[in-house]
């Protein structure tokens, strides 16, 4: 005897119950984030409504001629009071929400609290407009006459099928649409007992499953549609981002070639100038060309000064080179990073003071009046003495050599209210523009028109001063006008200022 043998095919239906409840989870989250978006996907939301009201802004003023059609096509079975009424009512209700819809768009804001409103108001008035649209099965339904259900469900039926595609790019808009119209279709035919009736709920079952899956698929393609549109404009704004990046830095690239020229035909200018003086005057002094001046072996004294003259034109020559190649060099070192302080204390009030008598002879040759505005028992500093002197410098000779005959240059000091210290050079020259101002700490920036000037200089200055400042944590400032003058101002930060040292000394 052959044992009998059971074969059971496993159901799944664990599985199948998980995957349904995983999917009703993931269509109630997607329901809710269309109506409160997270701000990630606000730009979402936001252009699904857009969508929406695209579509539908136009529909209000078109319904009364739809309302009437329905209204006329069930004219052989509804009394015209019924008729008018509900044509009166649905005609009201679409168009004072389309006013609403207008002014919500006129005055909510395309921030996230705004599109959340904007979503959730939108979801509101399409339902209440449903609401009165759908009524048709219930103010104009006659039992018992299935050619007026016929024409009732055919009207719904179309309805349903073009607000689907108007309200399929967001999932509450079209559950509301789908619902309602699910609500209205399929209550009058299953509680009639006709049998027309009820082959017409089997309908509109199949009807509104059919749309329901044309909904998804819309949906799908809209947001797809939607995401690349986004991404499109992100990726076109970061090319103009781009672009305008592109052409700032070709402008400053041209900008930066055309003060390298300027500063190689300046440089050219002021290497030839102070070495032209010493070569000439060297060999004047090589080729013994001052015989012409002894007139007798008593006159050795006057050649004697004539050489220490000559000489001193050839050190000062030598000195100008001296600081233009340093000059070129600290800025080098600056814009590489590779500049090293070296700390010390230093005595600020002393070092502006001696700053000031290397210019004095520059100054009163440029009939000029040299001031000072330094209180007494300055405090000290920390930081790099040859750095601080070159700021002095540079400050000094830039006020000098832009300064008219009978100006006026005052070297000032002072200490601020938070404890740090500030000073600098101020004078009575012919100032500048707004327009030069900006470009006057950059390397080359030569921006009092120095070009005028018999003293041409190559433009480090100013750049120099601002590099040794912030090398000290510290930061310049520039006040200028036109004919006015200028004033550039050091500040050194309170942790640089040496109290104690000064009082004690």
């Amino acid at each position: 005897m052959v044992d009998s043998v059971n074969f059971e095919v496993p159901i799944p239906a664990p599985a199948l119950l998980g995957n349904i409840a995983k999917a009703v989870r993931a269509f109630t989250q997607t329901l809710a984030r269309s109506v409160s978006p997270e701000p990630e996907e606000a730009w979402l939301t936001a252009a699904q409504l857009e969508l929406y009201r695209n579509s539908t802004r136009h529909a209000a003023w078109l319904m009364p001629m739809a309302i009437f059609f329905v209204t006329l096509s069930v004219s052989s079975w509804v009394s015209l009071g019924v008729r008018m009424a509900w044509f009166g009512a649905v005609t009201l209700v679409s168009i004072l929400l389309e006013v609403l819809e207008r002014h919500l768009d006129e005055t909510l804001p395309h921030d996230l609290a705004g599109i959340r409103a904007r979503a959730r108001w939108f979801t509101i008035d399409n339902s209440v407009f449903l609401l009165a649209w759908c009524s048709m099965t219930v103010f104009l339904w006659v039992p018992g006459v299935p050619t007026n259900h016929m024409m009732l469900m055919l009207a719904l039926a179309c309805s349903l099928a073009g607000s689907v595609s108007a309200v399929a790019m967001h999932p509450a808009l079209a559950v509301s649409c789908i619902g309602l119209h699910a609500a209205f279709v399929l209550g009058p035919t299953f509680a009639s007992g006709d049998r027309l009736d009820r082959t017409l709920a089997g309908l509109g079952v199949a009807y509104l499953l059919m749309l329901s899956g044309q909904f998804v698929a819309s949906y799908r393609s809209n947001k797809r549609m939607l995401c690349l549109e986004h991404e499109r404009a992100g990726i076109v704004h970061d090319l103009r981002i781009a672009k305008e990046d592109s052409d700032r830095a070709q402008v400053r690239a041209f900008s930066a070639a055309q003060a390298k020229t300027q500063f190689l035909s300046h440089m050219s200018h002021e290497l030839r100038t102070p070495m032209n003086a010493i070569l000439g005057f060297s060999e004047i002094i090589q080729k013994k060309a001052l015989d012409y001046l002894i007139d007798d072996y008593a006159e050795y004294e006057r050649i004697i000064d004539k050489c220490a003259e000559y000489g001193g034109i050839i050190h000062e020559s030598g000195q100008t080179l001296l600081a233009m190649i340093n000059g070129v060099l600290d800025l080098a070192k600056i814009e590489g990073g590779r500049l090293v302080l070296r700390q010390g204390d230093v005595d600020l009030e002393r070092l502006l003071h001696e700053a000031i008598e290397r210019q004095e002879t520059k100054a009163k040759r440029a009939s000029l009046t040299l001031e000072t505005r330094i209180p007494h028992q300055f405090p000290w500093v920390r930081g790099d003495q040859r750095a601080l002197q070159e700021v002095m410098t540079n400050l000094l000779s830039n006020a000098i050599k832009f300064s008219r005959p009978g100006g006026r240059i005052t070297v000032f000091a002072r200490q601020e209210q938070d404890g740090g210290i500030a000073f600098g050079v101020e004078d009575t020259g012919m100032g500048m523009s707004p327009e030069d101002q900006v470009d006057a700490f950059e390397r080359f920036g030569r921006g009092r028109h120095d070009v005028t000037t018999a003293a041409r200089g190559i433009g480090l200055g100013l750049a120099i001063v601002k590099g040794f400042a912030e090398a000290h944590d510290g930061r310049v400032t520039l006040r200028s006008a036109i004919g006015k003058g200028t004033t550039v101002t050091v500040y050194l930060p309170s942790d640089r200022v040496l109290q104690s040292l000064k009082a004690s000394a």
